[in-house]
């Protein structure tokens, strides 16, 4: 049967008109600005997928290019549902945590948090816990908050961060550092640090209701010019894997280490900033901008600083780059707003 070429967009359509149950096998022409992780969403398959079906070696693609798409059944649809209900997983080949979280309904920083993983990195045949407690969890907070209520000092556990614990005591990680004589965010596990005496009484009124604590959140504003100078003032920092600091920085690292000089945020990943930020169409100044690089998804991250550049600490550094460049311009996913 003669392959019948199509647009993204009138693939879409075609797509949504199959019967349920039934594989929706079709051809797609790339256009301008396509990646095959924005396919693969587009289409509800995988990278690897569509990879494996046009053999491709790489994630290369070109404008004109035709790709065959096989989107997934809906009784492929149907055990990923009913598998979300799983306690645990088993880490397969290919996958990541931003995927494996997307799959199961969850977050990467619930992910790592759940896990006590303190990187992204996962190794075939790892056991991970899901959302499994999630209730139970949830309502932790109410007692701890109740029993914390004059609590002064707080001893550290296995996975806290000071903006964890700050978040936690409705304080500032600069006012946890200035009780404690702290001159980095560094922690460890049984360290006893003084904390805010009252700790979270609103708290425990806004634990049964998530989306008054989450609307407190949301409410966050930045001061935009002082994100950016900020972010410039780091330029020639020099790049390190996981780096926090001013001695060197990874991408999330170094978004990290600027929010945290107005707010207080955790630390996580660049998909974990991915999902609990808001979309935008096109970025303004101040606003983040992610791309895909070493593997599907979000994996890199700056800040837009205008004229269609950004500031974001690559292989080089802290350095400014153009959303134009020829490396960043297909890798290119979208814009989120703090």
């Amino acid at each position: 049967m003669k392959k019948q070429i199509v647009t993204a967009t009138t693939a879409v359509v075609l797509g949504s008109t199959l019967f349920a149950g039934a594989a929706s096998a079709q051809s797609i022409q790339v256009k301008k600005g396509d990646t095959l992780w924005g396919i693969s969403r587009k289409y509800d398959t995988t990278v690897s997928k569509i990879k494996s079906e046009n053999s491709l070696r790489s994630d290369m693609i070109y404008v004109g290019q035709t790709l065959s798409i096989n989107g997934k059944t809906s009784s492929s649809k149907s055990s990923s549902s009913s598998s979300s209900s799983s306690s645990t997983y088993k880490v397969k080949s290919g996958d990541s945590l931003w995927k494996i979280s997307k799959t199961y309904g969850m977050t990467v920083s619930e992910l790592k948090k759940m896990n006590g993983l303190k990187s992204d990195l996962l190794r075939i045949g790892q056991v991970l816990k899901l959302k499994g407690s999630t209730s139970s969890s949830s309502s932790s907070p109410s007692k701890v908050s109740t029993s914390s209520k004059s609590t002064s000092t707080y001893k550290v556990k296995r996975g806290d961060s000071l903006s964890k614990i700050a978040k936690q005591y409705g304080t500032t990680v600069s006012h946890i550092k200035s009780l404690n004589g702290l001159k980095s965010d560094m922690i460890y596990v049984n360290q006893v640090l003084k904390v805010k005496g009252t700790s979270t009484s609103s708290k425990t009124v806004s634990s049964g209701s998530s989306s008054s604590s989450s609307k407190s959140s949301s409410t966050t504003s930045l001061n935009v010019s002082k994100l950016v100078s900020d972010a410039k003032a780091l330029i020639g920092t020099p790049y390190k894997w996981g780096g926090t600091t001013t001695s060197g920085f990874d991408c999330s690292g170094f978004i990290w280490y600027v929010l945290n000089k107005q707010t207080s945020v955790s630390r996580t990943s660049t998909a974990g900033y991915w999902s609990s930020m808001k979309s935008i169409s096109s970025p303004s100044v101040g606003d983040f901008v992610f791309f895909t690089t070493y593997k599907s998804g979000p994996s890199h991250m700056g800040v837009y600083v205008g004229n269609n550049k950004f500031v974001h600490a690559g292989s080089n550094g802290v350095q400014i780059s153009s959303l134009d460049n020829s490396y960043w311009k297909p890798r290119y996913l979208g814009a989120k707003r703090f």
